[in-house]
């Protein structure tokens, strides 16, 4: 009785969830103080929620910023509307998480990725390719859309295709390619925040952060060949039958012209209309799948999946929920106050007012507090909020393509990390392993990317 009395909390919260984030695209379109004092007061009470079913060290991080931000609003006297607004200050991120696993629920349904599945086991017969590149190459084209998502279909696709592989080695390899996406993918939370943080477009930073993650895949293979881990568990190479890849082909064109549509949609509309690019995200996500279900005549199967992915939204995002909620209400509170000034002026000093070691400085921060468990969203709040770009000499872009680095790099190193998470139970390793075995990787990045980065600026690209 206990037991479904608390899934169905967990249903109604998911739905309120779901409300929550249409409240907000419909404020987005037409602002009301009424509809942005609803979706904020409903995001306190999912943070309330959130508070009594996630972990310790969450919890603890959670009220640590919605306390102190409590104290600062109390200290400059805010007005309580305010203080209310701020809970659903992050609703943007939110509505994010929320809304894009709805491209994988339609691929999943629509039977692509079983297609997928069948003719890389086809191809790797007839062709015997490198396992790591192309699981590397999977990986880095489906995490454009499905985040972090696209692990796990794409390790599931290596142990069922491949006959020769291991399994740490793989899943460090797929690790590595998720963080390719991380840099420019309008789909990652990362680069969605740092665009509303300083108000710029993501056709400022898209090209430079392709370049960024060019170079950072690059890097990869470069250090691929010291990748090793003692006592790394093959895959079993008992042979499989092979399905033909005639009916598997097709579906595989289609999910491609799908899939270059949206991008091709969502980029014109960054374009040619006045929201940011998480909005256009996160509306598509509502209406893509269901014109893309009905074509594909699959339409009942995708509601029925969508209730279901509501019923379970709340458990799904209750530390995302937390954590984000607490970090804008955090965000908003610094606003009040001197702080921004201070920081700014401790890393002008000291990185010796250069840009570049200003860089390396701020990723540097990202990643050793990412280390001790804090999450990267609350560092780049915190420092996106209190940095001026034009303090440092750079532009608004410069500075959000920085931050988009510090929290890709602190999500590769991180064992508190989703990423580093997942990759540490998708091969039975502990999460401390695989953040130990991808520190002479990341270190390197730290220095390599802020100097692409700094040249980039020095060129006039950002």
């Amino acid at each position: 009785m206990y037991v479904e009395h608390t899934q169905g909390l967990s249903s109604v919260l998911g739905v309120i969830l779901l409300l929550s984030a249409l409240i907000y695209l419909a404020d987005v379109f037409r602002p009301s103080e009424l509809l942005s004092t609803i979706y904020s007061s409903l995001a306190a009470l999912l943070f309330l929620a959130a508070l009594l079913v996630i972990s310790w060290s969450n919890r603890i991080t959670a009220l640590l910023l919605v306390v102190t931000g409590t104290s600062i609003f109390w200290q400059q006297s805010v007005e309580w509307e305010t203080v209310i607004h701020s809970f659903g200050r992050n609703m943007n991120l939110l509505t994010l998480f929320l809304l894009v696993p709805y491209y994988g629920i339609m691929m999943s349904i629509g039977g692509y990725l079983t297609a997928l599945k069948h003719y890389i086991q086809h191809y790797e017969r007839e062709h015997q390719p490198h396992p790591y590149r192309l699981s590397s190459l999977l990986t880095s084209s489906m995490g454009v859309i499905l985040n972090l998502g696209a692990m796990p279909i794409a390790y599931r696709i290596a142990e069922e295709s491949f006959s020769a592989f291991t399994r740490k080695k793989m899943g460090m390899v797929i690790l590595r390619a998720f963080g390719f996406c991380m840099f420019w993918s309008p789909y990652f939370v990362n680069v969605g925040l740092v665009l509303v943080l300083f108000d710029v477009s993501w056709t400022s930073i898209g090209a430079a952060g392709l370049i960024i993650a060019t170079v950072y895949m690059m890097t990869g293979f470069i250090f691929f060949r010291w990748l090793d881990f003692e006592h790394d568990q093959p895959v079993n190479r008992l042979s499989r039958p092979v399905p033909e890849a005639s009916s598997s082909g097709k579906k595989i064109v289609a999910l491609s012209l799908w899939l270059l549509a949206l991008l091709a949609l969502s980029f014109t509309l960054d374009v040619l209309v006045e929201v940011s690019m998480l909005t256009i995200v996160s509306v598509l996500a509502l209406i893509f799948p269901v014109v893309w279900s009905m074509a594909s005549g699959a339409f009942r199967e995708y509601v029925q999946a969508i209730v279901q992915d509501v019923c379970h939204s709340f458990e799904r995002l209750k530390n995302e929920l937390a954590i984000f909620i607490s970090a804008g209400y955090f965000g908003v509170s610094i606003s009040y106050t001197s702080m921004g000034d201070h920081v700014s002026h401790m890393i002008l000093a000291l990185s010796f007012e250069s840009v570049y070691f200003m860089s390396v400085l701020i990723i540097t921060l990202a990643v050793l507090l990412a280390l001790v468990g804090i999450h990267p969203v609350i560092v780049v709040i915190g420092i996106g909020s209190a940095l001026s770009p034009e303090l440092f000499g750079v532009s608004p872009g410069f500075m959000a393509m920085l931050l988009v680095m510090a929290w890709s790099l602190a999500t590769q190193l991180s064992p508190f990390s989703g990423s580093v998470l997942m990759t540490a139970g998708l091969t039975g390793s502990s999460a401390w392993l695989i953040a130990r075995k991808n520190a002479p990787f990341v270190l390197a990045l730290l220095f390599v990317l802020p100097f692409i980065l700094y040249l980039l600026w020095c060129f006039k690209l950002l």
